[in-house]
């Protein structure tokens, strides 16, 4: 019986210790069941805030300076207006020039055409009229011609 006892107070003990954390689990939830979460989002919203600031500052700084880079590459060509301006004119000035000697050149050919077969007509009608007179000297002529035709040019 003794053993009976012992067993009986360890039960006891047991069931003693485990009524008491029963007893603390119940305050427990009881203290979690009261506590309450409050979610402060202020200092999150501070942060975006000071974020979004930054970011929108950041914005605004490229922007200005993406119009400068674009007014100085405006501003800066690879040739000044005056200069594209003295290039146009003087390509004129070289289209008239050389249009002009052409024009001289062409005419200067022909005029001289028109001198030359001027000449031949001039002489050969003045030879003509020599060759007519002097019929025996016409006669040289042609065989003089003939021949100086048939030797091939030795220069």
């Amino acid at each position: 019986m003794a053993k009976m006892d012992e067993i009986m107070e360890v039960l006891t003990q047991e069931i003693s210790g485990f009524n008491k954390s029963i007893k603390k689990l119940e305050e427990l939830s009881e203290e979690f069941n009261n506590l309450k979460f409050q979610t402060d989002t202020s200092s999150l919203e501070f942060l975006l805030k000071g974020f979004l600031r930054t970011q929108k500052e950041s914005i605004t700084t490229y922007e200005k300076r993406m119009e400068e880079v674009l007014e100085k590459i405006e501003k800066s060509r690879w040739t000044p207006k005056w200069e594209v301006a003295v290039i146009y004119i003087v390509m004129c000035l070289n289209t008239v020039a050389f249009s002009y000697l052409g024009y001289y050149f062409v005419n200067y050919e022909r005029k001289k055409e028109a001198a030359v077969a001027k000449g031949k007509e001039e002489g050969l009608g003045k030879a003509k009229g020599y060759f007519e007179d002097h019929e025996i000297i016409y006669k040289d002529f042609k065989r003089w011609a003939k021949r100086k035709d048939s030797v091939p040019n030795q220069e």
